[in-house]
């Protein structure tokens, strides 16, 4: 069960615990819920998503012991291709890719521009580091901000955990697949 820390600017020290082979991630501290990613079945696993798979019928999400829905794009090329919705009791949230090496947690199931929580990146690590959002400018004017809370923190470092941050835009990508494909060094 590796484990490792890490150090949150609002919620002090986060432990991230990387179980059965990849097959779980648990994040847990002082000042958040715990929260865990588990992957079940025995299908093919995908090397390039840290807990194997994106296909949301194999996969698990609790927070505080509470079960949340996960609805996942395919991750594959455009940003949009690695959105995740999640649902339950009462609340809906989407982790999109923003950059390409950035997911930004956003209320609701859109970003409007003034529903970001924060911005999440996760290293080959599973080392994740967030920049929580204080303040929105748009066209010259600050807009309204959605606080994060000991919840949306601990569902940001899990999803970035388990599923990685960032996604390269569209066109960059299929000339790296296709690169890929007839050089495959």
């Amino acid at each position: 069960m590796p484990s490792h820390e890490m150090l949150d600017s609002r919620y002090g020290s986060i432990r991230l615990q990387r179980n059965d082979g990849g097959r779980s991630f648990v994040i847990s501290g002082e000042s958040i819920p715990t929260a865990s990613v588990t992957r079940s079945g025995e299908h093919a696993v995908r090397t390039d998503v840290p807990i194997g798979t994106r296909d949301g019928r194999h996969l698990r999400l609790l927070i505080d012991g509470k079960g949340y829905d996960l609805d996942l794009s395919p991750g594959k090329f455009s940003r949009r291709s690695y959105r995740i919705h999640i649902t339950g009791h009462d609340q809906a949230w989407l982790f999109t890719a923003a950059t390409p090496h950035a997911h930004r947690l956003v209320e609701g199931t859109r970003h409007t521009g003034s529903n970001e929580i924060g911005m999440f990146t996760a290293d080959d690590e599973y080392d994740v580091v967030v920049e929580w959002t204080d303040e929105i400018r748009m066209a010259g004017v600050v807009a309204h901000k959605v606080d994060s809370t000991p919840l949306t923190c601990s569902l940001g470092y899990v999803l970035a955990a388990s599923f990685g941050t960032g996604a390269q835009l569209m066109l960059p990508a299929i000339f790296a697949g296709a690169a890929e494909a007839l050089f495959p060094f």
